[in-house]
């Protein structure tokens, strides 16, 4: 069983032995470690065991179906809001950060801030899950799975909502001739499988896993968060991959999370969230750090004197 922590001192312990223990049983690098904090056991609620695996919110929410709906109206109701972004990438990951369900799904430099994250932060929904365990997890990405935001491989994982299900077949030669197309419409210098057929056949295998990469920098959100994205690739018919990110995957080249794996977690007890948040400010974490945003730093505010008031 997972010991429990109870204040910011113990978690943060907690994740150092985690990272002193990794480095000590893999000292052979080539690797960077991130930090992804739950306020609960999305999984299996009111668990106080978290599984390697997880999901990009746009599986989790069941929504994957109807990615290509959900961008297209996201631009449609708000392109003023994209007006600065020049990518797909970069328009897929400011509807991550917005709260889009899409198929990255964000990690953390910052440990500090992933524990922001489990202990409720500034999540909407961070009352109704005020009385579940928190949890930070921590992940290692060999840097052979981490791309650029300019890669091809990016840029294909990116252009996938454009796509509808019935025209991605990755398994098949000549499958992704139609997201080919879209992305040649950003990038005309893109090579499709007809021009390159090595690299065709190489982008419908790597597709079908999950890779990881650095965002460019280009809003408050990004910049407070420390951003690190995971992308989820797909299967036929855009079909959801099933990533355990456990150890022995790590080192299997076949698996969807080939590279990417989580080696340990931290829990952290329902009742000590309010505390270490305080904490958190403390140590120059407060929750206005997650979400900048004007709206969101007023209600913040507003819930802190409220606690202050009933909490003192």
């Amino acid at each position: 069983m997972t010991p429990v922590c109870h204040s910011l001192d113990e978690t943060v312990s907690a994740i150092l032995r985690i990272l002193v223990r990794e480095q000590e049983t893999s000292p052979e690098g080539g690797a960077e470690y991130f930090f992804r904090g739950e306020k609960c056991n999305h999984m299996h609620p009111g668990c106080p065991v978290l599984d390697t695996a997880f999901e990009s919110f746009l599986d989790r929410e069941e929504l994957w179906m109807n990615e290509r709906k959900l961008y297209e109206d996201a631009m449609r109701l708000n392109v003023a809001s994209f007006a600065e972004d020049l990518t797909m990438a970069e328009r897929v990951a400011r509807m991550q950060h917005y709260g889009l369900p899409t198929r990255f799904a964000d990690l953390s430099e910052n440990a500090l801030l992933s524990v922001c994250f489990a202990v409720g932060g500034a999540s909407d929904d961070a009352e109704e899950h005020a009385k579940e365990d928190g949890f930070v997890r921590i992940i290692k990405v060999s840097t052979a799975k981490m791309k650029s935001f300019t890669s091809d491989l990016i840029t294909a994982i990116s252009h996938l909502p454009l796509v509808d299900c019935e025209n991605i077949n990755p398994s098949k030669k000549g499958g992704l001739g139609y997201l080919t197309y879209e992305i040649i419409r950003e990038r005309p210098g893109f090579y499709g499988e007809s021009e390159e057929p090595e690299l065709g056949r190489r982008l419908r295998r790597e597709i079908q896993q999950v890779w990881a990469f650095k965002p460019i920098v280009n809003n408050p959100r990004l910049r407070n968060q420390g951003g690190v994205f995971l992308a989820f690739g797909c299967h036929d018919g855009k079909k959801p991959l099933q990533p355990t990110f456990s150890p022995s995957d790590y080192h299997n080249q076949t698996a969807p999370s080939y590279g990417i794996g989580q080696i340990g977690f931290v829990r952290i007890a329902a009742e000590s969230k309010r505390q270490i948040r305080k904490e958190l400010r403390w140590f120059g974490m407060p929750e206005e750090r997650i979400y900048p945003d004007l709206a969101n730093v007023c209600n913040i505010l507003k819930k802190r004197y409220k606690e202050k008031q009933y909490h003192a």
